[in-house]
């Protein structure tokens, strides 16, 4: 079988994970008699075996809430350049900052998420993220807004173990669908983001996002109280077997590495180097679109809006097809938009709108900002971000099925801390490039990324399928 251990990890596995595995396979084929005998739509069995686990309904609802109000961030660059006055170049030396300890928090937070118990942790990751959130809501002081990302990425210590505790407990049957219905929270992002739109006229761009952060954190610590009472958790199985602390936590990690590597190497190089691409395009996009193109704040949210109407629904399609179809052929479709995307803001400045002046003139008089669902920044920025949500679902569920269920927080962990880490020098990439240069060659360097990322997907995939074959 494809997915069986080969003869190294058998020998490494205790008869407990023997056991975990012989009943997952024997918990699958009762779920495939149960289609046959029930003869009931599949997707109805999906949902009914994901919500029977009542921990997922919990984690699920409180997730949402997170999504809902971390829309906010797109904002983000923008205000500190227009509305705190931060240089470009600070800005980007900041973000790198930030990511890069984002890397090493979650690096050390799989060790975290394995051997502490995951309902603290994502009770924990909740609370920190609150914090950060009513920081930004309070603060336009650089000190404290520095503060605030510190705690952004210290979260990473907890999530690890946040994101494990729910990917541990999907089957891998139904990973699809489990992980992508954690994106249908998108559909609140609307509310957030169309209050935002409501409030920008009266108390302008600065205040509006300050009550808007505010107001999440506000959220995200009744969250936090819900996660506190309502989650049951326990610690992991795995010990320590009489070494020290420290020698634990590398011989784990190691062993997480080499995991990791031997399954999905491919998989890696490839989203490193689209994180690198995210990073350059999330740093610039709006911050090009609103000094060169010359849209709105009130535009770009309605971007925002139109996004998720979007993405949404393609993130569940997705789940869906990555269980029926193979993820490479998902792949290829999903990652084939993002060089137009690039392309599209390269030609903005040239043609900022597609459509003639009248529609333009009609949309404006429906709402101030509508226009802008005619403008080539608008295609650009949907397409990119709708396939960029989608993206990130596949890779999690690739990573949910290919990998073995035992210290999935390491090796959450191990690919996080590689992944950002190297995508952390994106922004201030970015920053040189809006300082020294045309800002339009941002988008150059990420249409290159995105056409090599193409070309390795066609040519070899992203996973081997034999990777553990019994008795490779």
């Amino acid at each position: 079988m494809a997915d069986e251990p080969s003869r190294l990890e058998w020998d490494l596995l205790s008869e407990k994970e023997r056991l975990s595995q012989i009943r997952e396979k024997l918990d699958d084929i009762e779920e495939r008699l149960v289609e046959v005998r029930e003869d009931k739509p599949s997707l109805m069995i999906s949902l009914r075996t994901i919500f029977s686990w009542r921990n997922y309904s919990v984690y699920l609802a409180t997730s949402w809430v997170f999504t809902a109000f971390s829309y906010m961030g797109l904002f983000l660059n923008l205000y500190l350049l227009e509305e705190l006055s931060w240089d470009i170049l600070l800005i980007g030396g900041v973000l790198s900052f930030s990511s890069a300890l984002s890397a090493i928090s979650r690096f050390v937070g799989g060790y975290v998420g394995d051997v502490s118990n995951r309902k603290y942790l994502s009770v924990i990751a909740m609370f920190m993220m609150a914090i950060y959130n009513i920081i930004m809501g309070i603060s336009d002081e650089f000190t404290w807004i520095f503060i605030a990302f510190l705690f952004f990425s210290a979260m990473d210590i907890f999530k690890g173990g946040s994101t494990a505790f729910i990917m541990d407990n999907i089957p891998k049957r139904h990973a699809g669908l489990g992980i992508s219905l954690f994106s249908a929270g998108g559909f609140l992002g609307i509310i957030t983001l169309g209050v935002f739109v409501i409030l920008i006229p009266s108390l302008g761009f600065k205040t509006s996002l300050q009550l808007m952060f505010l107001t999440g954190g506000l959220f995200l610590v009744i969250c936090t109280i819900v996660r506190s009472l309502f989650l049951e958790g326990s610690v992991p199985e795995n010990k320590r077997k009489g070494v020290s602390l420290f020698r634990d936590f590398i011989q784990e990690n190691k062993r997480a590495t080499e995991l990791l590597f031997k399954a999905v190497p491919g998989m890696i190089a490839i989203v490193v180097l689209d994180s690198l691409s995210d990073s350059l395009f999330r740093f610039g996009a709006y911050i090009y679109i609103y000094q060169q193109v010359g849209i709105e704040i009130t535009g770009l949210a309605l971007m925002s809006i139109a996004t998720i109407l979007i993405s949404v629904p393609m993130m569940l399609a997705t789940g869906r097809m990555s269980d029926r179809k193979g993820e490479k052929k998902t792949a290829l479709v999903v990652y084939g938009i993002m060089p137009i995307s690039s392309l599209l803001l390269l030609i903005a400045p040239i043609f900022p709108f597609w459509a003639p002046n009248f529609l333009l003139t009609h949309a404006e008089s429906v709402f101030t900002g509508l226009s802008v669902i005619f403008s080539t920044p608008f295609l650009a920025i949907v397409l990119k971000s709708a396939n960029d949500a989608v993206w990130t679902v596949l890779i999690l569920i690739i990573i949910q099925k290919n990998l073995p269920r035992k210290d999935t927080s390491k090796i959450l962990s191990v690919f996080w801390f590689i992944v950002y880490l190297l995508a952390s020098i994106g922004p201030s990439i970015g920053g040189f490039v809006f300082e020294f240069l045309y800002q339009g060659y941002l988008f150059v360097i990420v249409l290159m990324i995105n056409i090599i990322i193409l070309g390795w997907i066609a040519a070899r995939g992203l996973v081997k399928d034999d990777v553990f074959d019994k008795g490779k």
